[in-house]
């Protein structure tokens, strides 16, 4: 016959009963609190050192005027501060008639200027709405990922290349790999007076996490083409080639679309575009043979502002 409990062992019981689910809480989102002081530190440290950053944006441009503009609006390593807001509209993906697939992406970067080195640090967070859900589109956060390019310059052409990884902070298998994941992130960027030529590509390997979850990789090539035309209006092509062995998916879309950049006194850019793109190839569950790509970019300059007018 067990003894019965004292009021001091049921304190005790209910407060270990809180701390675990309070600890609990503090595990789903310390990812997220990770990613987060690495990009208030990131921005710190480039504020501190702003006024060397802001004098390479000279060299990642080419041109004068409307075009430097137009560029800088459109340019993945021109150095200010940088939020884009992505949206992919894809219905009827493959396997799913009649349904919806739709992914946000929220981007956030930092340029860095720190021990002599160029860094643009990125962070990345999807949030996805899958066709796969049986009776309808479900939304759920995919895996936080985080890269480092470190930049150079050769010619008027930007390089640049760093390590990445990625942590599991999906809602399910359906949103991400459920794995842990680490690869590497290269940028090739070339603006001229007409526009923009680029590359940027990513790879990433699971190395740990949910033993149920499938060992996958994931690797992405982005080639972009921006022609300035005139006002800062511009057309693009940016479509971002997808060869996912998580989910068995490959999707090679090519997009055309239109886009305006506006850059107001103080150095501040908003940048807002479209793009449909159509898969020449595609390949998996869930690949979308054309989608609507849209999305908004806006920059700034937090140090001494409108310097670099």
């Amino acid at each position: 016959m067990h003894p019965k409990p004292s009021a001091i062992d049921s304190a005790f019981y209910s407060n270990a009963s809180a701390m675990r689910e309070v600890w609990s809480r503090i595990s789903s989102k310390q990812t997220m609190i990770l990613a987060a002081a690495v990009v208030l530190f990131a921005g710190n440290a480039w504020t501190q050192q702003n006024s060397a950053v802001q004098s390479q944006s000279v060299a990642t441009s080419s041109g004068s005027g409307e075009a430097n503009d137009t560029n800088a609006a459109n340019n993945p390593a021109h150095p200010l501060l940088t939020v884009d807001v992505w949206n992919y509209f894809a219905p009827s993906p493959e396997g799913f008639p009649g349904r919806i697939g739709n992914q946000g992406l929220l981007r956030l970067a930092v340029p860095i200027d720190a021990l002599g080195l160029h860094q643009f640090l990125r962070t990345i967070l999807p949030i996805s709405t899958t066709a796969s859900v049986q009776g309808g589109p479900n939304t759920g956060v995919g895996d936080l990922t985080i890269y480092d390019w470190v930049l150079f310059q050769e010619h008027g052409t930007t390089v640049g290349v760093g390590p990445l990884i990625a942590a599991p902070t999906a809602r399910g298998e359906a949103y991400g790999s459920g794995k842990w994941q680490a690869g590497a992130a290269g940028l090739v960027v070339a603006p001229r007076n007409w526009g923009i030529l680029a590359l940027v590509a990513t790879y990433q390997h699971s190395f740990s996490g949910n033993s149920s979850s499938p060992v996958g990789q994931l690797a992405s090539v982005q080639p972009f083409v921006i022609r300035n035309l005139h006002r800062g209006f511009y057309l693009r092509s940016s479509g971002v080639w997808t060869f996912d062995t998580f989910h068995h998916v490959q999707d090679i879309p090519l997009g055309f679309g239109i886009g305006k950049a506006w850059k107001r006194s103080n150095g501040d850019i908003a940048n807002l575009y479209i793009e449909p793109q159509y898969s020449v190839f595609q390949s998996g569950v869930g690949s979308p043979k054309w989608q609507v790509f849209a999305g908004a970019t806006f920059k700034f300059p937090t140090g001494k502002r409108g310097k670099e007018q």
